[in-house]
């Protein structure tokens, strides 16, 4: 089912690139997308990577040409409680991860294996590589050394005259915004609408 709203969405980001030139959704051109690809996202417990922790990693490696694309979600068990602010927006609570939650030195690996050395796409990628960057370190965990692509970035340059680039508001321009805003794999979903109509504006994978 994940793989097929996947494919679903894919079809749908052509409202970005369309959008005031006809009223119809048209498939969305994927020639500038690279082949291979990891679209991930971080939940953390703030915005500091040196002081709060990664709760949640998911990511989905999109390949072209098939509607089969794999994906990782994981819960981190982080060493303090989660605050209440960070329950309230992203769902995820303290009895979630108690249960669920691995340890992120146990994660890490499984994420380093997914990604192998492929672009890795994230929608604000100073924020989620800082948090990645700030655990390798702290496991003592060689860094992967992925080229990155911002989406957040390529959507300032695709659509400069926008009044807000928020994720869900971009993803709610393509028509897609099922799922939980604020977890991870929700949130890997519409970075992944945003870049491909980006890639397609811009004609370029960054």
């Amino acid at each position: 089912m994940e793989a097929l709203l996947i494919f679903i969405v894919l079809a749908v980001v052509a409202y970005f690139l369309f959008r005031g030139r006809t009223r119809g959704r048209q498939p969305v051109p994927t020639v500038y997308m690279p082949d291979t690809f990891v679209v991930l996202d971080l939940e953390t417990t703030g915005l500091d990577p040196a002081r709060h922790e990664i709760i949640e990693i998911a990511a989905i490696r999109y390949r072209a040409g098939t509607n089969a694309h794999d994906t990782l979600q994981a819960l981190v068990k982080p060493t303090k409680k989660i605050p209440e602010r960070i329950t309230k927006l992203t769902g995820i609570t303290q009895a979630m991860l108690d249960q669920d939650g691995e340890p992120l030195a146990q994660v890490l690996p499984q994420f380093t294996e997914f990604i192998g050395s492929l672009r890795l796409v994230t929608f604000n990628a100073e924020f989620d590589m800082a948090f990645l960057e700030a655990a390798y370190e702290k496991h003592g965990i060689a860094k992967p050394a992925n080229p990155v692509s911002c989406a957040l970035k390529m959507a300032r340059r695709a659509w400069p005259r926008r009044k807000s680039f928020r994720l869900e508001h971009l993803a709610n321009d393509g028509a897609f915004a099922e799922g939980n805003a604020h977890r991870a794999l929700e949130d890997a979903r519409r970075a992944l609408i945003v870049y491909a109509a980006a890639t397609a504006e811009l004609k370029s994978v960054a």
